[in-house]
């Protein structure tokens, strides 16, 4: 980047506007990022409640939706002087940490960790004192807010395994542009199938590293009709055939978000090439459930629209009834162990995808390596050599300690569409 992470942004806004207005002229993209009306947003809001967040100059608002009702709560901490500048703090902390090659790691871990617990008292505390006891609520995060994980809000708690409350311990917290989108999302839910997976495991691409744990992941996946596309098999023709028919979509590699030219996100496939958001929004797929397993995924491409564009909008908008994607660089080793627990607790069907993430990411975070490696041994259903591989990387560390404690190991993860 050439100037701050939001003089690039806002420079983006000029192209933004001609890549919108170039989709709304495709058949079927008319309403591409137009305002809902009130009808759309109560109707959104019937089975849980749906939440607003804005941020003004003289404080910021949150309006929480439900049963027709619009309750709103005043966050004076929620400035858009402040979201500015956290959000500023966070992507340069980001990306000197990424230009660095780890070299800044701990000084971006230790931003986001504040920035989070800012995030409790300017944000996600309040709203959740006002909604009460729920099991799901979904949010619409307005502007800069975005790009902030708010399922990672925090204040502390000494009866807790980490001294954290976590606005994930409150509830499951799922995100959409808009209150249209969610509806179009929940029809779809309603009538897909879970059968048929299509996996990509990391694909063999020059320049990039390798990704020796997603092979695992695709072995957690691989029961059933599931479709297996790893290392050089990974093309992109092969990607795009397997999309059309899929009902899961599950990627193990690696995710590029381009901030300056959101179409242009993509993920990297077997011999250098890759499926853009420009590609996802050409194709039409029936999926129950993308999972895209890989960095950056869920990162938006501009700060000013309310409804951002990323790899999971052109998932939504191409048909997809959800999406599970991150939002900056995960560990390796961090991603199996969390795709494990997601896919164990969303395969019996009994939990929405946004409850099994919620319950993954508590238990990774919560759990103690020697807790995580004996569950897994005695897991029913896992393959042997998954077991083995997550056996062997535990023992190498303190069997006490809580490695996925910290915020930037669990939390990068989060729930779109329904």
């Amino acid at each position: 980047m050439h100037g701050s992470p939001l003089d690039d942004l806002r420079a983006a806004r000029r192209e933004f506007d001609d890549v919108v207005a170039e989709i709304r002229a495709v058949p079927g993209y008319r309403d591409f990022l137009t305002e809902p009306r009130f009808d759309d947003i109560a109707r959104a809001a019937t089975d849980q409640p749906l939440c607003y967040l804005a941020a003004a100059d003289d404080g910021g608002s949150a309006f929480v939706v439900r049963d027709g009702e619009v309750d709103h709560v005043a966050l004076p901490g929620l400035g858009a002087p402040a979201v500015h500048d956290a959000v500023s703090a966070h992507l340069g902390g980001y990306h000197a940490f990424r230009a660095s090659g780890g070299a800044a790691f701990e000084g971006w871990a230790a931003d986001l960790d504040a920035r989070t617990g800012w995030l409790w008292d300017a944000v996600m505390g309040p709203v959740l004192d006002r909604i009460g006891a729920v099991e799901e609520i979904t949010v619409v995060a307005g502007g800069l807010l975005g790009l902030l994980p708010l399922h990672a809000a925090w204040c502390p708690d000494s009866s807790t395994a980490t001294g954290r409350h976590y606005a994930v311990d409150s509830a499951a917290i799922s995100y959409v542009p808009n209150a249209r989108s969610l509806t179009t999302a929940r029809e779809r839910a309603a009538r897909a199938g879970y059968g048929k997976a299509l996996v990509v495991a990391d694909p063999t691409s020059t320049g990039l590293e390798p990704l020796p744990s997603a092979r695992f992941e695709a072995m957690a996946m691989s029961a059933g009709s599931t479709s297996v596309l790893a290392g050089s098999d990974a093309t992109a023709d092969r990607v795009r055939d397997g999309l059309r028919t899929a009902e899961v979509l599950h990627f193990a590699c690696h995710g590029i978000a381009d901030l300056l030219s959101p179409v242009d996100s993509r993920l990297a496939l077997a011999d250098g090439e890759s499926l853009t958001l420009r590609d996802l929004l050409a194709l039409k797929v029936t999926a129950r459930l993308a999972v895209l397993s890989a960095c950056e995924t869920a990162m938006p491409g501009t700060d000013l629209p309310d409804e951002a564009l990323g790899l999971p909008m052109g998932l939504l908008q191409a048909g997809a009834a959800g999406v599970v994607a991150s939002l900056w660089a995960v560990h390796d080793l961090s991603t199996t162990m969390l795709m494990v627990e997601f896919h164990r607790r969303w395969a019996g069907g009994e939990l929405s995808p946004a409850q099994a993430l919620r319950q993954a990411q508590r238990w990774v975070r919560d759990s103690t390596n020697a807790e995580k490696a004996s569950a897994w041994r005695a897991a029913e259903g896992l393959p042997a050599e998954l077991v083995e591989h997550l056996d062997d990387e535990l023992s190498l560390r303190e069997p006490r300690h809580r490695d996925e404690s910290p915020v930037h190991a669990w939390a990068a993860f989060q729930h779109i569409g329904a």
